[in-house]
Order: C-alpha cells, then sequence, then structure tokens
C-alpha cells in the first residue's frame, strides 16, 4: 500500500444509493492516506426529473460547503459546475470555475503535492489546475456507452486523459485492451469485494429483514441500481415462464418498471443500504445478473457478481466476458430459454459444499488485496518517496 500520500481523488458522488467500487477504494486508500474526494458532477445533461432536480439543488448547497471528513481522512468535497458539456463555452467556464475552487480547497487542507486519481473524463481539466505529482486515471466501465451522453465528446477528453495519465488501471480486459490502442501503461484491475460484510448472509445469525421473509420461494433476486443497462424483457420472460418463482428487486428504479411490476411474482422493494443487503442476500436462492447486451456491457465487470458469489449464493448470468472468468461457479445463459433453464438447475443443483466453495473462491478477492496490487503498481511510475505527511494513523 502507498503511504503518506496527499491523494485527490475525483469520481462520483460519496452520497449515493450505491455503495460503489469508487468508495471501497477510497475507503482502503484513507487508511495510511488523505484523500480529497471531488464528487464530479454526472456526464449527462441532467432531466427534468424530480430525482435529478433534487440532485441539482443538493450539489449546490454542498458546493457552498467546506470540503467535510466524512471518515478518518476522506474530506468530500462537491464543486459547482454547469451540465450541458457538449458545449465548448460551457467546458471553458467550467475549467474556470473547477480551476479556482480545487486551487482553494486543496490550500485549506494543507495539500501541496498530491496524486491525482480520476476516474471520470469529463474533470480532464483539473489536471492542469492541480500540481502534482502524478495521475492515475482508472476506469469502471466504457463511458461513451453511456446511455444519453455526448459520446464524441466523452470519447475526446478521455482521450486526452489517457494521453496523460502515468498510470492507468481498467476493470475488465475488453476495456484493457481497447485503452491500450491510447496508452502503454494500461493495466486491468478486477472489482475486489467486502467478502467478510456479505459473507453474513451465509451466517445463521444474520437476521432475514421482514419485507422478503414473507415472499413465498424459491426466490431469485437481484440488487442494484435499475437502468437502462438492465433487461426487463429478460425478467418479464422468465417470471411468465416461473410462476413459482419469487423474483425480488431491490435497489432504486432509474427507468419505468410498470410493465414487470404488474407481474403477480415480481417484486420490488425499492432501495436498501449498504448494510442491510447480507440479509436481503440471505433471502435469495438464487441471484441474478441481468443485463442487457450492448456495448456497455460487454465492456463491463458486474461488482454484485462478487457480492453473491461471497455470500454462497449461485449465480445466474448473461453471458459478457467479466462473468466468463468465473465459469466454474455461475451459471451462463447465452438466450433467454437458456436463462430460465439455468435459473432452474442453479436452484435445482445447490448445496452446501458448493456454497462454501463459493466463499472460498471470493476469500482471496478482498478491496484490501486489490488496493495493494494496485499500488504497488503505482510507485513503479509515480513517485511515492519522500512523504510530505505525518506518519500513518
Amino acid at each position: 500500500m502507498i503511504t503518506n500520500q496527499e491523494i485527490v481523488y475525483i469520481t462520483s458522488d460519496w452520497f449515493t444509493e450505491n455503495k460503489v467500487s469508487t468508495h471501497h477504494i477510497a475507503e482502503e486508500l484513507s487508511k495510511h492516506n488523505r484523500v480529497l474526494y471531488i464528487e464530479a458532477a454526472g456526464m449527462r445533461a441532467p432531466r427534468a426529473s424530480g430525482r435529478d432536480v433534487r440532485k441539482i439543488f443538493r450539489k449546490i448547497r454542498r458546493s457552498l460547503e467546506a470540503p467535510r471528513e466524512v471518515q478518518p481522512q476522506i474530506f468530500v468535497y462537491s464543486p459547482l459546475i454547469l451540465p450541458f458539456i457538449r458545449h465548448a463555452l460551457v467546458r471553458r467556464i467550467n475549467r474556470a470555475l473547477l480551476a479556482w475552487s480545487t486551487r482553494r480547497v486543496l490550500a485549506r487542507l494543507g495539500f501541496r503535492d498530491p496524486i491525482v486519481w480520476i476516474f471520470v473524463p469529463h474533470f480532464v481539466s483539473l489536471l492542469d489546475a492541480i500540481p502534482n505529482k502524478g495521475v492515475i486515471y482508472y476506469i469502471t466501465d466504457e463511458y461513451t456507452a453511456t446511455p444519453n451522453v455526448e459520446s464524441a465528446v466523452i470519447a475526446g477528453l478521455e482521450r486526452e486523459i489517457l494521453e496523460r495519465a502515468d498510470v492507468v488501471f481498467a476493470v475488465s480486459q475488453r476495456l484493457v485492451e481497447q485503452k491500450s490502442r491510447l496508452s502503454p501503461r494500461v493495466y486491468l484491475s478486477r472489482h475486489g469485494v467486502d467478502a467478510v460484510h456479505f459473507l453474513r448472509a451465509a451466517q445463521p445469525g444474520t437476521p432475514v429483514p421482514a419485507d422478503i421473509s414473507g415472499i413465498s420461494g424459491p426466490v431469485a433476486g437481484f440488487f442494484g441500481l435499475i437502468t437502462e443497462y438492465i433487461d426487463l424483457d429478460l425478467l418479464e420472460y422468465a417470471a411468465r415462464r416461473l410462476p413459482d418463482v419469487s423474483f425480488v428487486l431491490i435497489g432504486h428504479a432509474a427507468v419505468s418498471v410498470e410493465q414487470t411490476a404488474s407481474i403477480p411474482n415480481v417484486h420490488y422493494l425499492g432501495h436498501r443500504d449498504y448494510n442491510d443487503l447480507p440479509g436481503y442476500l440471505k433471502a435469495f436462492d438464487v441471484c441474478l445478473l441481468l443485463y442487457r447486451l450492448g456495448a456497455f456491457s460487454h465492456h463491463a465487470n458486474p461488482k454484485k457478481l462478487r457480492e453473491y458469489i461471497a455470500g454462497g449464493k449461485p449465480v445466474v448470468s448473461v453471458r459478457i466476458g467479466e462473468v466468463e472468468h468465473y465459469q466454474d461457479l455461475v451459471y451462463i445463459a447465452d438466450d433467454y430459454d437458456e436463462y430460465v433453464e439455468c435459473i432452474r438447475r442453479a436452484v435445482r443443483e445447490n448445496s452446501p459444499e458448493k456454497a462454501t466453495r463459493r466463499i472460498e473462491a471470493m476469500a482471496k478477492e478482498s478491496w484490501e488485496s486489490r488496493v495493494d496490487a494496485i499500488s504497488a503498481i503505482v510507485a513503479r511510475h509515480v513517485p511515492v518517496t519522500n512523504p510530505s505527511l505525518p506518519a500513518d494513523r
């Protein structure tokens, strides 16, 4: 693990519906380093939805606040920028706003020689605003395939980061292959898992929440954000052909789910806190990966895959590259009918021995081990000696 560094960490919101990989990595880095966690605005233009409007007002309010220490050595700051980055004038204004506000925050926290750790291409202008000892670009998705973004604009901004970064990490092999065309220093870094947290799903003392305990089994479950990436047509197909199976989805629905919600054996429970997920996972007899196949999913590396497996549960998935990496632990389907049959098999073939095998497979894939491996690579490309900070806490 790199130690005693100042890290400017530019990524998605700290305060969000789901705990994602960027949260886990920041928490591991903060054990030995000071982290300024900059909440980047989304890549797409906001919509007139209540959720987006509320998010805009939260952003404005937080942009007026000083950075706050949300965990030991993690300081969260939410800068104010304008949406609609497709316009060159807006991008120029944002460059000036970001440079001014970020320098003030760095001075306030006493950051003098940080490493810039950036996850989002549309904040590339901060590379010029922040004097730094190195730039790390960490790619979690194929951003140009994100729905409702200006793909050409995002591609140009990402190209600039790839050309300037000292080290690039990507979470899937396909992303590594694609981004290596623009950078000679792209490394594969698959997601880790909070194995201890999700192991609670396999422990007798973990309570099952009341809102799922009354749902008849077998239960085919999913947790995560329900977006355009989720194949609700596949869900409907499976639910109608397996009327004896209860399909339970946990997470905020960012798209309309009206059609599938009307199916008697489909249950939407809404968002649930990360700390409560093991209890829900315990109630699942089989876990689902329901991605709609396309450019985004083919480059993706589902974090929830490892969380499901760490709980000892069988998983049924559509065929994407990173799931194939775990094909000895996962049922993989190539069409809707095979997906239905995989659900049947997963329920029928499960056993305590298979659950133990899954749990053991995830024990070596912790976030701590992932960040240790990342740090070793960073240290080869970025000067991390002569720290300016106090000793580790």
